[in-house]
């Protein structure tokens, strides 16, 4: 039975969440000291990883690189590999690197014809032409490739598909990746239902548009897995600082939704500590005022909606309408 898009786009965000995270492991570093061992600690971990659990894109994208950078260390990794899920991983590399000949050589070697016809049908970007729009995997090769050379200019092509993003996209995007950073996937936090993803499902059409909602999530997994891993790379966190800094619309937009969620953080502790106050006469105006801020925050009300609720009730002491 096919899946309606509805269906199959919850699934790709659940599949892609583990994917765009980058596992912790040798290849997050592996530009700086290239260790011996990683790439076969890699294809290791991927030989024995649940299949279809997490997209190989990341993986993919370290391949196509090296494949690209080190004829020798591609022989070497090409050469004799056991699984056959590993030696579809290395053709999908392969043709992401742009090796046409070695391509058809693998394929021919392994009877993986027709998986390459596939590839070739599809018309996959190369490496070196993919700019992420509306497929989240492509911020993970690009991620991968970035591991295996240090590029910056990898992770700038991710970022820029903020530039060609409305207001509102954009920062919508930005608060989905403020949020899943903190709650994980779900948006949510222990204690409030989920609303956060059926919110933006609702405003971006997912049913209805889906490659608009694709969107969203390509901008907001971006967002989220670059700000994750810019705490423990530096080339990272400055590509990704520098970025914003020197965009002026999209600096303002992120200042604007880094108080929102700052904002937010706090309706979210005075709503929890007061809600469970029935003896408090100033409890019910304080938790109605804290709901409705935590509400428009999560329905993706404007970030100034959020402010106005606690503003306003700091002021007058009582909820707005």
């Amino acid at each position: 039975m096919a899946k309606t898009p509805g269906v199959a786009i919850v699934l790709l965000l659940v599949q892609l969440w583990p994917a765009a995270a980058a596992a912790s492991n040798c290849m997050n570093d592996y530009y700086r000291t290239r260790p011996a061992d990683c790439v076969d600690s890699i294809l290791s971990q991927l030989r024995t990883a649940p299949k279809g659990k997490a997209d190989p894109s990341t993986v993919i994208g370290f391949l196509a690189q090296l494949f690209s950078a080190s004829p020798a260390e591609k022989q070497r990794i090409l050469a004799d590999e056991p699984s056959d899920y590993i030696r579809s991983v290395d053709l999908v590399a392969l043709h992401r690197a742009g090796l046409t000949e070695d391509s058809r050589k693998f394929a021919d070697k392994y009877q993986l014809s027709a998986l390459l016809q596939k590839l070739e049908a599809g018309r996959l970007a190369p490496l070196a032409m993919v700019r992420p729009s509306s497929t989240p995997a492509e911020n993970d090769l690009l991620i991968g490739a970035y591991m295996a050379s240090g590029d910056t200019a990898l992770i700038e092509r991710i970022l820029d598909n903020f530039s060609s993003a409305d207001d509102g996209m954009a920062g919508d995007a930005m608060r989905l990746g403020f949020t899943s950073s903190k709650f994980g996937p779900s948006y949510t936090p222990k204690g409030r239902d989920s609303v956060m993803g059926p919110a933006s499902c609702a405003k971006y059409q997912c049913k209805a548009d889906p490659a608009k909602y694709l969107r969203l999530l390509t901008l907001s997994t971006a967002f989220w897995a670059l700000q994750s891993l810019g705490q423990q790379d530096d080339g990272i966190r400055k590509t990704f600082a520098s970025f914003f800094e020197r965009d002026k619309r999209l600096k303002d937009l992120l200042a604007a939704e880094q108080a929102a969620f700052g904002n937010y953080m706090t309706a979210i502790v005075l709503f929890s500590t007061f809600k469970s106050d029935k003896a408090s006469g100033d409890a019910e105006p304080i938790n109605a005022a804290m709901n409705k801020a935590v509400s428009a925050y999560e329905t993706l009300e404007p970030p100034g909606k959020v402010f106005e609720h606690i503003e306003a009730f700091v002021k007058s002491g009582k909820p707005t309408k």
